[in-house]
């Protein structure tokens, strides 16, 4: 709290002004208040989460909760050493406003594609889950009933707060099939918009000139790969779940995504349904596997990475991999990390000028509510309150201030002392929202690339597909089929697996996908595009 003494007086005035907090709870939390006007509120060590709540400053004290619940909240992510302890502290104030404890099981990056749905498969107690289009997959799971349907009427009851607060967008893209069944988050930014992080040690050692294509990336991991091999370091350690269509596919072509693999060539003067085409199907993707098999070849990444369950990030800040695949929040936080060890990493846009960004949709991370849930209204209470109480959702977000994090003057947020046992938002992105202090610190290199992408994102207008979601009803079967068949195949063609065969088992691979009806999905995906854009 000394950092702030020069607030003084104003400071003590914004935390008596706030409406939502007990009063021995906001004796002891800290806010500050951002310049867009935002007023930041978070729990320090000195917070007494404990603190009853008064009537007047709790906005559930109407609902009807004497009877106490206990429910269980899956999520995907980070889960750090301090998990529990900040959870605790949440169940504190949570049973003071709504009489309900949390406990959040973290499935690892590593393992969603496989424990994501064993959780949904029954057996396993879980009321709340984080999702995802491409975790679970989410249209998979909702067709199979593992989500429960959310009327207005049910969310306008036990969901006010969201209600009020939720941005108006979000609802229609969390649609799936004209239904709702997820609660979307209330941010979003350019998380689908990757670059690389190099070491710039290494790329100065090799006379490898400033990276700023795929090309001269690929430049880097070959350097290393050959002048490495030695000291047990990969240019780029991945994994079967890294993004890398994202990065090294989409991206660099300028495609923007419509329904999984379904994309449109922003290069086009204009949007037209019937210009889509699936991208696994093309030339371009050809070329990708191709290269990522002669980035095998090349040792960019040991033999055994398909079976690779540490994410790259971890890979990359543990110092067994040369590089790392991110957005520019995940980018800052390892040039930052590594800048303490005296290392120095370069974070770098390797999409062309000509290249276009999109800011995310809102229902990439959003929660919803399982359809075997025990008390579905009291997990929608404990969602409203995790989205839009401040202490709740900032504990949730970065944990601690002052020991996770350190909430600055401007209401920016950099790294606090113990920042590894809680990483910023290590799996709490379905709950992010303008409660939360944006990122602080970040380095011009960063900051700049950031302003890149500000300037490349895509008009709404030429690329009008917000809220669309492919109905696949009546091809259930078929995107079945479809995706069962990327599980088996797309991570070996991500990481080169087929090496001088790749071409015969693209070729095998796309035979039986065509076989499965992938093209009959396109023909009823621009169908249903022409009919959504012409409401």
């Amino acid at each position: 709290m000394k950092r702030f003494l020069s607030l003084g007086l104003a400071l003590l005035m914004l935390v008596a002004l706030l409406p939502t907090f007990g009063a021995l709870a906001e004796d002891t939390a800290l806010s500050v208040t951002a310049p867009d006007g935002r007023v930041i509120t978070v729990a320090t060590a000195d917070t007494d989460m404990s603190a009853a709540v008064a009537p007047e400053n709790n906005p559930w004290s109407s609902f009807d909760t004497s009877e106490p619940v206990h429910l269980v909240f899956y999520v995907v992510g980070t889960e750090g050493e301090d998990q529990q302890k900040v959870i605790d502290l949440v169940n504190q104030r949570m049973k003071q406003l709504i009489n309900t404890t949390i406990e959040v099981p973290v499935i690892p990056l590593s393992d969603f594609q496989t424990k994501y749905p064993l959780v949904l498969a029954g057996g396993t107690d879980c009321d709340i889950i984080m999702t995802h289009p491409y975790i679970g997959p989410f249209a998979t799971q909702a067709d199979n009933g593992a989500f429960m349907e959310l009327s207005w009427d049910f969310l306008n009851q036990w969901m006010p707060e969201t209600m009020k607060s939720q941005t108006a967008i979000s609802w229609k893209q969390a649609m799936y099939k004209g239904k709702l069944f997820q609660i979307p988050r209330n941010e979003s930014d350019y998380e689908q918009a990757y670059g690389v992080v190099v070491l710039k040690s290494l790329r100065e050692k090799y006379n490898i000139p400033a990276i700023d294509s795929i090309d001269t990336f690929q430049q880097y991991l070959y350097a290393v790969a050959d002048g490495e091999k030695d000291t047990g370091i990969f240019p780029m350690y991945a994994n079967p779940t890294c993004p890398m269509t994202i990065t090294f596919l989409n991206g660099p072509n300028n495609w923007q995504m419509v329904d999984n693999t379904v994309v449109w060539d922003a290069d086009n003067a204009e949007f037209n349904p019937d210009d889509i085409f699936v991208s696994t199907l093309s030339d371009e993707y050809r070329a990708y596997c191709l290269r990522m098999a002669d980035w095998s070849k090349h040792g960019v990444w040991p033999s055994n990475a398909i079976t690779n369950v540490t994410h790259i990030s971890d890979l990359f800040k543990d110092g067994k991999s040369a590089s790392d695949i991110c957005m520019y929040k995940a980018a800052n936080e390892d040039i930052v990390k590594l800048a303490k060890q005296s290392i120095d990493a370069e974070y770098c846009n390797i999409m062309p000028a000509t290249a276009n960004t999109r800011v995310s949709p809102y229902n990439y991370d959003a929660l919803a509510i399982t359809s075997f849930c025990k008390n579905p209204e009291r997990a929608a209470l404990a969602i409203d309150v995790m989205k839009n109480d401040p202490l709740i959702d900032n504990l949730l977000q970065g944990g601690i201030e002052g020991d996770h994090y350190v909430l600055n003057a401007d209401g920016t947020h950099s790294e606090g002392p113990s920042a590894d046992l809680y990483p910023w938002s290590g799996w709490a992105w379905c709950l992010r929202s303008q409660l939360n202090p944006t990122p602080g610190g970040i380095v011009p290199e960063v900051a700049a690339i950031r302003a890149e992408y500000d300037a490349a994102n895509i008009d709404p207008a030429h690329f009008p597909v917000d809220g669309f979601t492919f109905d696949n009803t009546g091809l259930e079967d078929v995107s079945a089929n479809i995706n069962a068949l990327s599980q088996e195949w797309a991570a070996s063609f991500d990481l080169g697996v087929f090496g001088d065969n790749t071409n015969a088992k693209l070729d095998e691979y796309i035979g039986l996908l065509k076989q499965a009806g992938i093209e009959q999905l396109l023909d009823a995906c621009k169908l249903q595009l022409k009919a959504f854009l012409a409401q």
